[in-house]
């Protein structure tokens, strides 16, 4: 089964639930895996990215007694616009919150530890197949120096890794030097598919590409911000990431 282009957050404090639930969504294509183990790294991943399914355990620190924290996590979620719709799945060894869940968090599914491996994977995939209003980043933020800028995602045309940093090229012609990010971080930040790696440093906007040459695999950026070189091991998923735009 093939997806494309869905942000899964796993919130789970015990390794060995991660594992399992990681080594399903290994068997499910075209998804980024997102792995929190407490409600701070949990909301600072949903704040970042655009979650399309969370996996939330609702026990989230066993050394606390009646411990809900991922109920409460859940709750944060909802009062975020952009995640009033997206769907839920529980895990948890506890029954009570069960109508909790539904009634007021509006949870997809819920199962209790220990669950079916198979019934969690097919959740799992309807909850992705399903045609939930994805909400759209507008900004992407940079921090430099202790300041943040926001960047309207639209008016990116490219950004580059250089050896420490990571600069960022705007259509107005201005840019920002800011601390070095991965591209695939990058890419899961701006979590849109107009944008395309080139190669191993540098992501491009395609609504600037202006041509495209396969015969030296090069990319012609428009307004004059010159010509980028596609990676020869890059160039299949290239190819492949613009024929779905």
């Amino acid at each position: 089964m093939q997806l494309i282009h869905k942000q899964i957050l796993v919130v789970e404090d015990n390794k060995y639930s991660m594992n399992r639930i990681c080594s399903i969504l290994k068997e499910i294509e075209g998804i980024t895996v997102i792995k929190a183990e407490n409600s701070g790294e949990a909301y600072k991943y949903a704040v970042e990215y655009a979650i399309d399914l969370f996996i939330i355990d609702i026990i989230l620190d066993s050394t606390k007694e009646a411990d809900i924290s991922g109920m409460a996590f859940a709750e944060s979620v909802r009062n975020m616009g952009k995640y009033k719709m997206t769907p839920i799945i529980f895990t948890t060894c506890l029954e009570d919150p069960k109508l909790h869940a539904y009634a007021h968090l509006h949870c997809y599914e819920y199962f209790k530890k220990p669950y079916d491996v198979e019934k969690l994977k097919e959740a799992i995939v309807t909850t992705l197949q399903m045609n939930m209003p994805k909400c759209e980043k507008e900004y992407v933020c940079f921090k430099v120096n202790g300041i943040v800028f926001p960047v309207k995602i639209k008016d990116i045309v490219m950004i580059s890794n250089k050896t420490t940093s990571t600069c960022i090229q705007c259509a107005n012609g201005g840019s920002i030097d800011a601390p070095y990010k991965f591209s695939r971080q990058l890419l899961l930040e701006l979590n849109s598919n107009k944008f395309l790696k080139c190669n191993k440093s540098i992501i491009v906007n395609i609504d600037f590409i202006e041509s495209i040459d396969y015969k030296i695999n090069q990319v012609k950026l428009k307004k004059g911000f010159g010509e980028v070189k596609i990676g020869r091991r890059i160039l299949k998923g290239f190819k492949e990431g613009l024929a779905q735009c």
